[in-house]
């Protein structure tokens, strides 16, 4: 039984340090959480008859480490009710904190009990540190990698020298998307519905989606009558492709859709069309390469974002459990660390733009520059 307890103990401890240092929105690692979970409900059935027999002889600190992930365990359950954005994030540094503290003194009792690093008081000092700075190497370590690698590997920073032309811009004029600069992680299109499912995210965000419905990024596309005309005479003039230039951050659904590549007059009352710069654009943005502008970023099209937008009530409402009790997966895969520390550079992309030969047969342009500004 003695066996069985603990090893419940050791599976939440090692599920717990997968789910705090490599947050991520998959499929395995929300089973992670749902595993943890369920096995967090299993250990609070079982507490009341673990408990007895602890204390009816066991050491000092064997006892306090139960009465420790007790507390956490009961924090735990709170969590599952609540949730743990922000707002309670203390409670979760709490039940972490809880857990941690009865799991090393559990694990120092066992430590002492088979006398491997000696008998007596010097022997449990000796566990006791043993276990506590494993737990410090493996803490130190699960921070910096949920922490410090994450903010490092999304920064914007510039090449050391720019493209020479607009050729060496994007995917060059033989992409999908060229003169825009934009580029898409595998190459590939990306579905036109996936711009358009912006009112998913009111579910959870309400007063930013009335912000962003009212706000000039959502009349970004034919929605907008000035845009609408320009185009319109952009490709009378210069045909489809090189009004592509102005598609890269303008029509998201229809460029990444591959829906540009047609005369704009034939689709421009559709509602992909109408779609403008959704929440699902900015986004889903994984990379901004440079502050040249121009578009000049990395979408990703994010390989769960059915669940959100699903319509079928299970789905949906799983995928909301699984947000609710931890966010951290849903905000790496929407907020990325320049999105919030390099705003500035993050925008760059769309209000920074020049136009060249592929644009305007002419030579190179400054077009608005507001980030320089």
């Amino acid at each position: 039984m003695s066996r069985w307890r603990l090893g419940l103990v050791l599976v939440l401890t090692l599920s717990a340090i997968y789910l705090y240092a490599f947050p991520a929105a998959t499929i395995i690692y929300g089973g992670g959480v749902l595993f943890h979970v369920a096995a967090g409900i299993l250990l609070a059935v079982l507490l009341i008859p673990i408990l007895r027999t602890v204390f009816s002889g066991r050491g000092l600190a064997e006892k306090f480490g139960w009465v420790l992930l007790a507390a956490g365990t009961i924090q735990g359950l709170v969590l599952i009710k609540i949730g743990t954005p922000n707002r309670f994030k203390a409670w979760l540094y709490l039940h972490i904190a809880l857990c941690a503290a009865g799991v090393l003194l559990l694990a120092t009792a066992w430590l002492t009990r088979r006398g491997w690093l000696g008998r007596g008081s010097a022997g449990a000092a000796a566990s006791l540190a043993a276990v506590a700075f494993l737990f410090a190497a493996v803490g130190a370590g699960s921070w910096w990698v949920r922490t410090v690698a994450w903010r490092n590997a999304y920064r914007v920073v510039n090449p050391r020298l720019p493209a020479a032309t607009m050729e060496g811009e994007g995917d060059g004029p033989g992409g999908k998307f060229f003169p825009s600069s934009v580029q898409t992680r595998d190459g590939n299109y990306i579905p036109a519905k996936y711009f358009m499912q912006s009112q998913a995210c009111e579910r959870c965000h309400q007063d930013i989606y009335k912000q962003w419905y009212s706000s000039a990024h959502h009349f970004s596309s034919f929605n907008n009558q000035w845009y609408r005309k320009s185009i319109e005479y952009m490709q009378d003039v210069a045909g489809v492709k090189a009004s592509k230039w102005c598609a890269g951050c303008h029509d998201p659904a229809l460029l990444f859709s591959g829906m540009f590549d047609t005369p704009i007059r034939q689709i421009e009352n559709t509602p992909a069309a109408q779609a403008g710069l959704s929440c699902m654009m900015c986004h889903s943005i994984v990379q901004v390469k440079s502050t040249m502008g121009q578009g000049d970023f990395l979408l990703e099209y994010p390989k769960l974002h059915e669940l959100a937008a699903s319509e079928n009530p299970v789905t949906r409402s799983l995928h909301d459990f699984l947000v609710k009790v931890n966010p951290e997966p849903h905000r790496r895969t929407f907020l990325k660390p320049f999105m919030r520390e390099q705003t500035a550079e993050f925008c760059s992309g769309c209000h920074k733009v020049h136009l060249d030969v592929p644009v305007n047969s002419y030579r190179w342009v400054r077009g608005f520059n507001e980030y320089d500004n």
